[in-house]
């Protein structure tokens, strides 16, 4: 009976303690745990917590931020933003640049138009002071003085200089201002060309000892015939300068004095 109720009751605690052989499985066990939960942890702290902290850049500020605000220093404000202090913008004439809206006299057409009438008759005067050396020159070419030669050459240089100027007046701003031009240009031109032929003559007329007849040499006629055509544009200009010349209180050159 004793040995069967002792069947019933469990063994004392000595004998129930595992054997020695199982402890060190029970250890690596445990340190694999703990390394696990190491592992799990590092990865989740390695990763942005929060979707704004993904946008963070290397110094720690927000990336998205530093974007718009380079955007909007790169583009500033357009050429039309009164914020910029565009004059033409805002319609300030003074600020544009244009000479007729800043209100400046010389910039209408009256001021332009008196200009460029002074200019040409600076010119008429030069042309005049050159024609009234030629007849003398010849005279003296005529009577074999030397001198005439060195006269002759000075005018004819004069004449070339007279028509390069022509060539370059301003007369948008003249009543038929191109049709005025181009017969001054005409009319210096056939100057000029008629001084080179008297030139020619001068040379060699004196080199030859004054003899023979002017009136036959084939470069005293040139200059002669070159004269009258410089004469009949000189003429048609002296027309067509005449109101120019009043209204601009400048002299009124005639044909015979240019």
């Amino acid at each position: 009976m004793q040995g069967a109720l002792g069947d019933e009751h469990p063994p004392p605690p000595s004998r129930l303690r595992a054997p020695g052989w199982r402890r060190p499985v029970v250890l690596v066990s445990v340190a694999a745990a703990c390394a696990t939960t190491a592992l799990v942890w590092w990865l989740a702290g390695s990763r942005p917590s929060s979707p704004a902290e993904a946008g963070r850049g290397p110094d720690g500020g927000s990336s998205t931020a530093q974007s718009q605000t380079s955007a909007q220093t790169t583009e500033g404000p357009t050429a039309g933003d009164p914020a910029t202090g565009d004059a033409t913008a805002t319609g300030d004439p003074a600020a544009s640049g244009d000479p007729t809206a800043s209100g400046d006299p010389t910039a209408d057409g009256a001021g332009t138009a008196a200009g460029q009438a002074g200019q040409v008759d600076e010119l008429l005067s030069s042309s005049s002071s050159t024609r009234s050396s030629l007849s003398a020159a010849i005279a003296d070419a005529t009577g074999c003085r030397r001198a005439a030669v060195t006269t002759i050459e000075e005018i004819t240089a004069s004449r070339r200089d007279q028509l390069a100027a022509a060539r370059t007046l301003e007369v948008t701003a003249l009543p038929e201002g191109a049709a005025l031009k181009q017969t001054l240009i005409t009319a210096l031109d056939a100057s000029y060309d008629a001084d080179n032929a008297f030139l020619s003559w001068a040379r060699r007329h004196l080199a030859g000892g004054c003899t023979g007849p002017v009136s036959g040499d084939r470069d005293y006629r040139r200059g002669l015939s070159r004269s009258e055509d410089a004469q009949t544009a000189k003429a048609q200009f002296a027309q067509a300068w005449r109101p120019i010349a009043e209204t601009y209180d400048l002299t009124i050159w005639k044909a015979d004095q240019i």
